[in-house]
């Protein structure tokens, strides 16, 4: 039986360890599952308090009369709104909610042959909106590093026909499967109404609380 050189044999046995090589980082790339959540706390508090007379001539005397009403109420709402993407370990996605308009540019061709340059329209669509670009990747402790940049694109006011944008990225390391706070904000506010026999009090408190959860699958 005839033996293969030597130089096959390894060019052989080369081939066979990149293919195992390959196919087990393919198969340590798994997906990540980012979800964005937004919940909402707002509370209403209502107090009023309501008077009410009368007087009633007679002959022979004067009956007065008058009552008082008053109320309380207190109102708690909870809102919570959450987007999810799945983003491939160590790749990125990207969330858009956007319109595509048509955007008219001139290009200048130049005409080498015959030395003649002319102008051409074209027309590209773009995307006017807002997106969100989601980078993803998970470190050797099992945690999960995220980068976040989010984009607003809108028309310009000092240029028209242009589109503006604003963009923003951060970074932050988060556990794997558990929700971490990016922040948040509050707002108050107190209205109150005097009235001849009484007064109206009315307030409210919004909080709203952002945080993303990144789990590996």
């Amino acid at each position: 039986m005839a033996q293969k050189p030597l130089a096959v044999t390894s060019f052989i046995l080369l081939n066979l360890i990149l293919a195992v090589g390959l196919t087990g980082h393919a198969q340590t790339r798994r997906h990540i599952k980012v979800v964005l959540d937004t919940e909402q706390t707002e509370t209403q508090h209502r107090e009023q308090v309501q008077g009410s007379g009368s007087v009633i001539i007679r002959r022979g005397g004067v009956n007065p009369s008058g009552r008082i009403v008053a109320g309380a109420r207190q109102t708690t709402v909870q809102r919570r709104n959450g987007i999810f993407t799945l983003v491939l370990d160590g790749s990125e996605s990207m969330l858009t909610v956007a319109t595509r308009v048509p955007q008219h540019q001139v290009a200048y061709y130049q005409n080498y042959a015959l030395g003649i340059g002319y102008i051409q329209r074209q027309i590209n669509f773009t995307d006017v909106g807002t997106s969100l670009r989601v980078q993803a990747t998970s470190l050797s402790d099992g945690q999960i590093k995220l980068r976040l940049t989010p984009r607003i694109s809108y028309f310009s006011v000092e240029r028209p026909g242009f589109i503006d944008f604003a963009e923003a990225a951060t970074e932050l390391i988060v556990p794997n499967g558990q929700p971490v706070s990016l922040g948040g904000s509050t707002s108050n506010v107190h209205e109150l109404t005097r009235q001849i026999l009484g007064y109206r009090d009315r307030s409210s408190t919004s909080d709203i609380h952002f945080q993303v959860t990144a789990t590996r699958h």
